[in-house]
């Protein structure tokens, strides 16, 4: 609309002006939650084949394990259409850490009524956590379509008071041999009095700064080359980004090689290779690290810049 003098009044273009500004915000909202807001995906993935985690001891024997005072571990397959085991007990007011990968196509772990709700790729492991604090049976239900089976997906999880005595529940078996027996006794007071305070106690990490040690110490066990990688991580530190459990960190790990003898070090890779149900997910053909090979990776002197090139060759993506 114009005026008499031919000119669009200020009113209009004022308007005309805030509609702009009002639908330039809009698509910015729009664009920053398509490319940046968290999606529902898996908060612990790693990249791995089907075969391989199959293959991994959680889910050779998937079902409930005990990892200590009031914390159990979950695992569970899913697979068109069954959850595997198809029912789960476990006891009210405990950690319960959910691992959930799929042995063929999409899945959906989801325990209707809480928020424990992932999906479940192929090739992955999702992992999630709650506390339950007080009795109640869910269903354990499938919210991907997977195929014309999907409708009878489900599962039952059942949150008790007391474990009954024939409950389907392990434990982490103790390390076979007094001498690495010894050595994890020893990391374990070595890793509370220099490493939890970036790693924390519960081994979950800090922050962007300070990775998890839970569930990703494994995938440094799996090769020769990425046990020596974290051996000079210990011992000479590390300088550069790095992705740990499907996030980036970008702290600074201190030099240990002066202030730990390599009993303790030795002792430390041992403990944080068995704590926060790492043992169960190691490979079949770990061993420790012996104090001798300790003493071996003192005779090189390393910058925390070559180890953090050393550890991304050891795991060859960049990592």
């Amino acid at each position: 609309m114009t005026g008499r003098d031919g000119k669009t009044p200020n009113y209009e273009l004022r308007w005309f002006v805030i509609g702009l500004l009002g639908l330039a915000v809009l698509l910015g909202l729009s664009f920053w939650r398509m490319f940046s807001a968290p999606g529902r995906f898996p908060t612990d993935p790693m990249t791995a084949s089907i075969h391989r985690i199959l293959k991994e001891k959680m889910f050779r024997h998937p079902g409930v394990v005990k990892l200590g005072p009031h914390h159990y571990q979950v695992s569970l397959i899913a697979r068109q259409f069954q959850f595997d085991p198809d029912k789960i007990v476990v006891p009210e007011n405990a950690r319960i850490d959910f691992y959930v990968t799929s042995a063929d196509v999409i899945h959906g772990f989801e325990l209707p009524g809480t928020d424990v709700n992932v999906e479940v790729l192929p090739g992955y492991v999702a992992h999630v956590f709650a506390t339950f604090h007080k009795p109640h049976e869910y269903l354990v239900v499938c919210d991907q379509y997977c195929g014309i089976g999907h409708q009878n997906m489900i599962g039952k999880f059942e949150v008790v008071s007391h474990l009954p005595a024939k409950a389907a529940v392990s434990t982490i078996a103790p390390t076979t041999g007094t001498a690495t027996a010894s050595l994890e006794k020893l990391g374990a007071a070595a890793y509370a009095s220099h490493c939890a305070a970036c790693h924390q106690a519960n081994g979950q990490g800090l922050g962007s700064a300070f990775p998890p040690l839970m569930g990703t110490v494994p995938e440094y066990e799996r090769s020769a080359a990425g046990q020596a990688a974290l051996t000079d991580v210990l011992l000479y530190g590390l300088k550069g980004p790095i992705n740990a459990a499907g996030k980036t960190y970008n702290g600074m790990m201190p030099a240990w090689a002066s202030q730990l003898d390599d009993r303790q070090v030795a002792g430390i890779l041992a403990y944080i290779a068995e704590a926060w149900g790492n043992g169960t997910r190691e490979p079949e053909d770990y061993k420790p690290v012996a104090p001798a090979a300790i003493k071996a990776a003192r005779a090189k002197t390393m910058t925390r810049t070559e180890v953090h090139a050393a550890r991304a060759a050891a795991f060859g993506n960049g990592k």
